[in-house]
């Protein structure tokens, strides 16, 4: 066999080999319906028609009417943005922040809903552009006056409330190390539920995003918000996916993006009355 041959055997061998790769992954990709799959969430939203996405309550972002069933807000709006864009239906998971990374990672959903971004977080998920930026406060009983600062929550003395895997929860495990710190397994209904903790008086202090506390404080008046001038753990707010799931992942980002330009994300913040949280999105 001359040299000319020898190239090329060799030439088709390696097509030969690409064609065998690229079968093997798309038929990877698919289970035995012939439906894509988890590999590649885009692309199964698209031939599905059904978009599912984890949410947790959290007015005005997420909240469920108990007598319908229904959830409206701002990220709801937004995922039905995102899903007719593909030509689909959002499906609507109740869930919590705390289990909503896992949730993601089996693909219980495509997508989770206003999520803190955390190191511990960006380790399990992937993270779209924020939609805005914000940070944790706490509670006290009306009248408490012992903690002026972070720092004094910071004490063997203090008992601190947080929902389990929640923004709060994540921070005082890590910062807040000598304080005892309970936490609570809440619902998806009712996120808020531990700061019950505080009104009963088995904590000093429940801890939380501002808009969790601050809700739960005009709800009830024997307690008040603390250390809402200088919020800690200031975070990005983001929309999550699964580790490698890229093509859903840049969908996600360009129509952010294209909602913040044109318009369209100011319009339901509007709506929502949600103007407030969006005014941080500069933070560098």
């Amino acid at each position: 066999m001359n040299q000319k041959s020898n190239v090329t055997t060799w030439a088709i061998g390696i097509a030969l080999l690409a064609l065998i790769v690229s079968v093997v992954v798309f038929f990877g990709t698919r289970n035995s319906s012939g439906i894509v799959g988890q590999s590649d969430s885009l692309a199964r939203i698209q031939q599905t028609k059904i978009m599912k996405v984890c949410v947790a309550e959290w007015p005005p972002f997420s909240q469920k009417d108990p007598a319908t069933g229904k959830y409206s807000g701002v990220d709801i709006d937004a995922m039905t943005v995102m899903a007719k864009a593909l030509g689909a239906e959002p499906a609507f998971i109740d869930t919590t922040f705390g289990n909503m990374p896992a949730a993601i990672q089996s693909g219980t959903c495509d997508i989770g809903t206003s999520l803190y971004v955390t190191p511990s977080r960006a380790a399990a998920i992937d993270f779209a552009r924020p939609v805005l930026y914000g940070g944790d406060t706490a509670l006290v009983r009306k009248g408490d006056t012992r903690f002026k600062n972070i720092n004094d929550l910071n004490k063997s003395s203090v008992k601190i409330a947080t929902a389990t895997g929640e923004s709060g929860d994540i921070f005082a495990k890590a910062n807040l190390t000598n304080a005892k710190i309970s936490s609570i397994d809440v619902d998806s209904s009712d996120q808020s539920r531990f700061l019950l903790e505080v009104t009963s008086g088995r904590a000093d202090i429940g801890i939380a995003d501002y808009n969790t506390i601050a809700n739960f404080a005009k709800a009830h008046p024997e307690t008040e918000v603390i250390l809402s001038d200088s919020p800690f753990n200031l975070s990005p707010d983001a929309y999550g996916v699964r580790h490698g799931d890229t093509n859903l992942l840049n969908f996600m980002n360009n129509t952010i993006l294209t909602m913040q330009v044109n318009g369209t994300w100011s319009t339901i913040e509007n709506k929502y009355g949600a103007t407030a949280f969006h005014q941080n999105l500069d933070i560098k």
